[in-house]
């Protein structure tokens, strides 16, 4: 069991350091347990230059639009406003051939970005708590992720998209789902249920409802705690790594093959990996730079890798550069 952090004036005064109330932020709010707890607490605190984005995915039909009405309407009792957009998830897993996942995040956080710009608000906030992160260090573990993967969601990110860099914080990485709800109980704070949540349809859901319950029966404990332990543990080990890294080897658009090649494979790889990520190839891992790693190291043409999201990666005239599709998360 995971070290319960109290929701109270202590963690408030903590918080400030991380988040000064004096900057504002923009607030990503679902209307469900997390995200209502987490702007409920944030207005208690203190708060008042918050700015409320609620992101529409029209997957539940009415249930959806009875959220953005329920966030929107909370949101300005409170005295704050609230964006409201729509995104069209199911049309777009159907052109991208992707998981619905992956797809919704992509546009849940283009759709961020759009409003940040728009607001003027780069600090985004969400609401993903210790539960969304064990979940989430599991799945990368099943991934073959290596200590990145590992150390799971940062406190505190980067993201840019379609040229709005968005600085995104999870305040809530080290509250149990069980605080959320004594917090929700204590303060009365209204939310709405995603019955979706129940449903094994999405990969998440199943490590929520499947995995996890059978881990805790397995080991006859309750695991959450060695999970945060290990990924803290990766963190460490990451950040080292990261240290001793080196800057990566750069040449025009993308960067030296040369240089490349003369690496052990060990660096290699993690440079191949700094570089997809800061590119802004999403879920990369062993098997995305194993792909990269052979046209590097191949002289044959021509040479050209597929990634997710339509990203692609080529070697020409002793460079590596990437292609990114023209309508990424539009």
């Amino acid at each position: 069991m995971p070290a319960k952090t109290q929701m109270n004036d202590a963690f408030a005064a903590q918080l400030e350091s991380l988040m000064p109330k004096s900057q504002p932020w923009l607030i990503a709010v679902s209307g469900g347990l997390d995200s209502m707890v987490l702007l409920h607490f944030l207005k208690k605190a203190g708060y008042e230059s918050l700015k409320v984005c609620h992101v529409n995915h029209q997957l539940r039909g009415q249930e959806s639009d009875l959220d953005a009405a329920f966030v929107a309407e909370v949101s300005e009792g409170m005295g704050f406003k609230c964006d409201l957009e729509t995104v069209d998830v199911e049309a777009a897993v159907a052109e991208r051939k992707e998981s619905l996942e992956a797809v919704a995040r992509d546009l849940r956080y283009a759709a961020l970005a759009k409003v940040a710009e728009r607001r003027g608000c780069s600090n985004v906030v969400t609401a993903h708590h210790a539960d969304d992160q064990v979940e989430t260090v599991l799945m990368n573990f099943f991934r073959g992720s290596g200590d990145r993967g590992l150390s799971g969601m940062d406190q505190i990110s980067s993201r840019v998209i379609r040229g709005t860099t968005l600085n995104i914080f999870r305040p809530l990485l080290q509250v149990t789902r069980e605080e959320l709800e004594n917090y929700a109980s204590e303060n009365e704070v209204s939310f709405r249920e995603d019955e979706s949540n129940f449903d094994d349809f999405a990969l998440r859901n199943r490590v929520r409802n499947t995995l996890m319950p059978t881990l805790n029966e397995v080991f006859q404990r309750d695991v959450r705690g060695a999970v945060l332990r290990a990924a803290e543990l990766s963190r460490i080990n990451e950040a080292w790594m990261a240290g001793a890294e080196g800057e990566l080897p750069r040449r025009e658009n993308g960067l030296d093959v040369s240089a490349l090649r003369e690496m052990d494979a060990g660096r290699r790889d993690r440079v191949l990996l700094s570089w997809l990520r800061e590119c802004g190839v999403p879920d990369c891992g062993h098997a995305e730079v194993s792909r990269v790693a052979e046209i590097l190291l191949s002289d044959e043409r021509p040479a050209k890798v597929n990634l997710p999201n339509g990203h692609h990666v080529r070697r020409r005239a002793g460079i590596l550069f990437l292609e990114s599709p023209p309508n990424e998360l539009e």
